[in-house]
């Protein structure tokens, strides 16, 4: 891979954000847990006596359509004490698990993902939903990106929320990325464009990071696009000055609290 150099982009989005629901402790509702991107879990009740004797339980076999790429998240409601695996795939398919045994709750197809002879580029095949999605406790819903394969426009990027309580799409959603930006003046190449890194929340949105294929290919930019999650129209997006910039890691949009951190390649 060629060299990677950092930077470090701050955006001012306002003080703080909503106090989460108490079962959200309970839950992982975004990349690695926290928008830090700490990846530090605490089980209280998790002793090293009690990991000694942790097995595989060969009884959990859920059935997951297509290749996973994005971090499963764990979503426990309000009103019950059992806890509820999402998983999205490169099928463009959503998927509710039951934690405890495996069975399916809700699925959801977002439509076609995109081959990979659609694009000039690249090493997903198909491609369809890869960057981590984020959950939105209060909502009670999940917000992803999907690839998604148009019948004569050609590839989009479309921003869905889904109800978690049946993956029902949220009204006013998916926002096709490329259309909406195009309606405020600014360029988005759909098909060059490709969304590997998490998504994050702050400040009543939702922000998503992009960047290219693997094979550096096409007019793409490192973009981060945020979306109200009150009102979709309302969009705001950064972008590097220059081709290429892309925002490629997994974990995507890191926050303080307060401002949105990425690691751009340039």
């Amino acid at each position: 891979m060629i060299s990677i150099s950092i930077m470090l982009i701050a955006f001012l989005v306002g003080n703080g954000s909503a106090t989460p629901a108490a079962s959200a402790e309970r839950s992982v509702l975004t990349y690695h847990g926290d928008p830090a991107r700490s990846g530090h879990f605490v089980v209280p009740s998790l002793s090293w006596d009690r990991a000694r004797a942790l097995h595989l339980d060969e009884s959990f076999r859920p059935h997951i359509s297509g290749h996973v790429y994005a971090q499963p998240l764990f979503w426990t409601s309000p009103r019950s004490s059992s806890g509820v695996l999402i998983v999205a795939s490169e099928d463009n398919v959503v998927q509710a698990v039951d934690a405890v045994n495996g069975n399916q709750i809700w699925s959801r197809s977002l439509g076609k993902p995109v081959a990979r002879s659609s694009l000039s580029c690249g090493n997903i095949s198909p491609l369809g939903i890869t960057g981590t999605p984020v959950i939105d406790q209060e909502r009670e819903a999940i917000y992803l990106n999907a690839a998604v394969e148009g019948a004569s426009a050609g590839p989009r990027h479309l921003v869905f929320a889904l109800s978690l309580k049946d993956g029902a799409p949220l009204p006013g959603w998916p926002v096709d990325v490329m259309e909406a930006l195009g309606a405020a003046g600014t360029t988005f190449v759909a098909r060059d464009q490709n969304q590997r890194g998490a998504l994050a929340m702050l400040a009543g949105n939702v922000y998503v990071p992009y960047g290219g294929h693997f094979g550096d290919c096409g007019q793409y930019h490192g973009f981060v696009v945020g979306i109200s999650l009150s009102d979709p129209r309302a969009l705001r997006s950064w972008a590097t000055r220059a081709r290429g910039g892309g925002i490629w890691a997994p974990g995507g949009i890191s926050s303080d609290g307060k401002s949105l951190f990425v690691t751009a390649r340039r």
